[in-house]
């Protein structure tokens, strides 16, 4: 099992990153018991269903450090994942070589991985203001990293309707910490802030948020 890392943010919060390197039976079979993943499955991209595999087996992996009780991994009505009738804050990511997950029992939760490439310079006009276009300077693997960042924001408010460019800002932190953003979500009723941790894995950039 090519599980990379997991790390305790705190007592009540758990991060796991997963390196996509088994065959989608290899994955299915460290599903727990009670999870049958045919239907969702159909639903997935043959070419994603390595990575949804994945992100589930490191969910319920995960979860095991806080309880044993078999509950079903589910969608809201946002689409937001949420495991049925229990307290737990979960957010999920993949890409086609790597899954991460963060999981809490206490705080509201977001992750994203973005892999760097030249995509995100190319669409950066959609997603960046003029300030962070100055912050991330065309450099590759900054803007990703602020896209990133916006995703994980875009997961914290955990609402639609949101544009990147104009509900979701993020400029460097003031604290001492170099893996440190802050992120900025901005509607007509609702302002809050939030620190977005950040790091790189593999050519990935990771971001996540703890809302504490």
């Amino acid at each position: 099992m090519p599980l990379l890392q997991t790390r305790e943010l705190d007592p009540h919060t758990l991060l796991g990153v997963w390196l996509l390197d088994e065959a989608p039976d290899a994955l299915r079979s460290l599903l727990p018991a009670h999870i049958n993943p045919d239907e969702s499955l159909q639903l997935a991209h043959p070419r994603r269903q390595r990575e949804w595999l994945a992100s589930r087996a490191l969910a319920y992996l995960l979860l095991q450090r806080f309880t044993n009780e078999p509950l079903p991994l589910l969608r809201d009505a946002t689409g937001k994942p949420v495991f049925a009738s229990a307290p737990f804050q979960l957010s999920i990511t993949h890409s086609p070589r790597m899954a991460a997950v963060i999981l809490s029992e206490k705080y509201d939760v977001g992750i994203d991985l973005e892999l760097v490439s030249a995509k995100a310079l190319r669409v950066a006009d959609k997603f960046l203001t003029d300030q962070e276009k100055a912050f991330t300077a065309d450099d590759e693997q900054q803007t990703c990293l602020y896209w990133s960042a916006k995703e994980t924001l875009y997961k914290m408010y955990s609402q639609k309707r949101l544009i990147f460019k104009e509900n979701l800002l993020v400029e460097p932190s003031q604290s001492p910490e170099n893996n440190l953003l802050q992120g900025h979500v901005i509607t007509d009723n609702f302002s809050k802030l939030y620190q977005i941790h950040h790091e790189v894995l593999h050519n990935h950039v990771l971001t996540y948020s703890v809302d504490r």
